[in-house]
């Protein structure tokens, strides 16, 4: 580890032996010939860190007026040349109150920028002449300014200027800041609210309200307090002298929410990963057995999210007598009588109507993606389907019997020497209809697109219904946050463990910046991109996101606060017309959009719903489908451009997407993007994501968006109501593929 030093960086210039007696004396040091810029101001700033660190002896090396020329005596021996041309001085001092200094050349600056007696207004704002009077500064505008993607913690090591900076090195490194001559900076984003911190080299001011105005930096130390950013010599001057009444506010950008980041920072840091390890896209392949149904598919998420629905249909969710047994026993042997949720459904429109239970048939279980997973040593190869709506990774194994093993691929502990089991720990996945799974649990390393993630918690299924055992995949592979695992320790308590992209943010050799993955789903329908879909873990095609034609990634934050990647969605547009997304007038629920890959469809609120339907000839809400439908014939010119917002910017939904399924009487499409009923925020699955090149960056907590529109929009219905919509191939391999290399697996048929 670097030696920790304290350290500021001074201008010795000896232009500056000029200024004293001028209408700039009495500035800083400057009271007297030096040409050490504002010096006392710099040994002020090493002296205040140095009495933090209780770092007696540089305190007593830099105290009081001895210090002061003390350090002036000692750039006058180790700066030579300071009759020449200016350099910037690097002090250091260390616990030991011994000091060094490094020199670099800088260049040129006009002394009204170095003593101003005014700050300049920006350009075309109304400010009276008299503050434009004295000393101005000259205006320059070649350098760039950009906003760092990435959040940065309050600490010591930002409040005081120390040598372990390794966060403002970062940031640099993701703007594409290559060394301090280029004219270029970056504004780090404080961690804790939002707000900016500061230049990686440099004080920002803001112009707020006819003044300047500089992040607040706190007097003592406060991680909950001030920006978090250092407290600097020239800022300090400026607030001292309230130039133009300079103040200090915290300063938060309007695109902070959105931020965005220069693609060759993050390509730099991943390529190398890549090609260390040998990393390659992971192909999403469509799944032989999935067949499209509009119904089954909403059941499936009325499963999955436990919603109400707010329009009437079959399937709905009642409440339950469940009766614990003593002991946790399941079976009614006295104990408690509580009630559950359960989904039931409806004979016919008639409240009359009778109610039953939701079978296997009712719901879609199968998942129309599986990609190829390798866990443990040798590795045994696993199609799982990818869900970041969910955070269970779990498995099929030899505890199941082989009328469940049939068909599928099966974890066998004994025979992976890098297994260890977790005594205790179990898991449990249930939903609304009784469907379930569950077992015990054990670590070993799990490979995908040639990453392994070693010490992976592995959940092993010995218990499954039929739901799960008549599934074409092996399991799940859960991408959301920990928060919903379901993982618990023997005596019950919630024990979440971490996600395989968690994970991947504690190994040593997968740096922050490749602490993500990524996903493209393309169309099902035209042979020609069946096999294009795929995901990447450590790191971004870069040739995808070039192909978007967008100069840079569309980021948003992400709230983590239930598990779920929930990302700014307020509003929609339908043919231009904007329309909100949110629960109505006086509710501000639906603003947010959980992005799923384990879902089909796309659920909005109600109101948003029915404009979409109203702009597609013939749409009508349908009972029996519980959904919206439209007649099939309807073409790509007559379906409306509908774009969603990921933040502040909108994308456009394919339009044969919109188009998901044929009804069962194959007149009809099932639409796309139906009611979300009474949850509190928007579900963005496949019909979403088949529009994007989504990105979900794990180690940022933030999410990603490059348009990709499809350049064939194939509205054709399938030829037999039992295709689904799916394309006519049979899919009997694997291939998950690099750039050159096909791996292939078996499927088992």
């Amino acid at each position: 580890m670097e030696k920790l030093e304290l350290f500021t960086t001074i201008r010795c210039d000896p232009g500056l032996l000029k200024v004293a007696g001028q209408p700039s004396g009495g500035i800083g040091w400057n009271q007297e010939p030096s040409p050490f810029y504002m010096l006392d101001f710099h040994r002020d700033r090493m002296l205040k860190a140095a009495v933090h660190w209780g770092w007696d002896a540089a305190v007593k090396t830099l105290e009081g007026e001895a210090g002061l020329r003390f350090l002036k005596n000692f750039l006058g021996d180790n700066v030579p040349d300071l009759d020449s041309a200016p350099c910037a001085a690097k002090i250091l001092v260390d616990e030991h109150g011994t000091l060094s200094v490094v020199k670099r050349p800088t260049g040129p600056v006009h002394w009204n920028n170095l003593f101003p007696s005014s700050l300049p207004a920006p350009s075309g704002h109304d400010v009276r002449q008299a503050t434009q009077a004295g000393r101005i500064p000259e205006r320059n505008f070649d350098y760039e300014l950009v906003v760092d993607g990435q959040s940065t913690i309050q600490s010591e090591f930002t409040h005081f200027k120390t040598t372990q900076r390794n966060m403002y090195d970062e940031a640099r490194l993701r703007a594409g800041i290559d060394n301090p001559t280029d004219k270029k900076e970056v504004l780090l984003v404080n961690q804790r609210d939002g707000s900016v911190m500061e230049g990686s080299y440099t004080t920002p001011y803001f112009w707020r309200n006819g003044r300047w105005v500089t992040p607040p930096v706190a007097e003592e130390f406060d991680a909950a307090r001030g920006s978090g950013g250092n407290r600097g010599t020239s800022r300090r001057w400026a607030l001292q002298r309230s130039l133009n009444n300079a103040i200090t506010s915290p300063i938060q950008l309007t695109h902070l929410k959105q931020k965005t980041l220069k693609m060759e920072a993050i390509y730099s840091a991943q390529n190398k990963l890549k090609k260390d390890l040998g990393l390659t896209k992971v192909r999403a392949v469509l799944n032989q057995n999935y067949q499209r149904n509009g119904t089954k598919s909403y059941v499936y998420l009325l499963r999955k999210y436990k919603f109400e629905p707010t329009r009437s249909g079959p399937y709905f969710l009642a409440r339950r007598p469940k009766q614990r047994g003593l002991l946790g026993l399941r079976a009614a042997l006295g104990g408690r009588t509580s009630t559950e949720r359960v989904l039931v459904k409806m004979s016919g429109p008639d409240p009359d109507s009778q109610h039953g239970e939701v079978t296997a048939e009712d719901s879609q279980n199968d998942m129309m993606y599986l990609c190829k997973v390798s866990i443990g040593t040798p590795p045994q190869s696993f199609m799982l389907d990818f869900d970041t709506g969910s955070a269970d990774t779990w498995i099929f194994s030899k505890e199941l019997s082989s009328s469940e093993e049939k068909g599928h691929n099966v974890f066998d502990p004994k025979k992976s020497t890098t297994y260890d089991t977790l005594p205790g720990k179990t898991w449990k996945i249930e939903y609304g209809d009784n469907s379930y799974a569950s077992g015990g649990c054990g670590t070993d390393t799990l490979t995908v697109g040639g990453l392994a993630i070693k010490k992976q918690t592995i959940e092993t299924a010995d218990e499954l219904s039929e739901e799960f055992v008549s599934n074409t995949g092996d399991g799940l592979f859960g991408l959301a946050f920990s928060k919903l695992n379901t993982v618990q320790d023997g005596s019950g308590k919630a024990d979440p463990q971490a996600t395989p992209v968690e994970n991947m943010i504690n190994q040593d050799d997968i740096p922050k910046e490749a602490a993500l993955f990524t996903c493209a789903l393309y169309s099902s329908r035209d042979a020609a991109t069946t096999s294009k879909s795929f995901y990447t873990f450590g790191f971004i095609d870069e040739d995808l996101v070039k192909k978007s034609g967008e100069k840079e990634i569309h980021w948003v934050d992400v709230d983590k606060t239930d598990g779920f990647w929930a990302v700014p969605s307020a509003t929609a547009s339908v043919n231009g017309e904007s329309i909100s997304l949110g629960g109505g007038e006086e509710d501000s629920s639906g603003t947010t959009a959980i992005a799923d890959t384990g879902t089909t469809l796309m659920l909005i609120a109600d109101d948003a719903v029915d404009k979409l339907y109203a702009q597609i000839p013939g749409a009508t809400y349908d009972w029996f489908n519980q959904g919206w439908i439209f007649p099939i014939g309807v073409s790509a010119d007559d379906l409306p451009e509908f774009k969603v917002a990921i933040g502040e910017k909108e994308f456009l939904i394919q339009k044969e997407d919109l188009a998901f399924a044929p009804t069962d009487d194959g007149l009809n499409w099932y639409g796309g993007v139906q009611s979300r009923g009474n949850l509190p925020f928007n579900i963005y699955g496949d019909t979403f994501l088949k529009s994007v090149y989504a990105i979900w960056d794990q180690g940022n907590t933030r999410f990603g968006v490059v348009p990709k529109v499809e350049e064939k929009q194939n509205l054709t219905p399938p030829t037999t109501t039992g295709d689904g919509g799916e394309a006519k191939t049979r899919v009997t391999s694997v291939a998950m593929a690099a750039a050159d290399s096909i791996d292939p697996v078996s499927v088992p048929l």
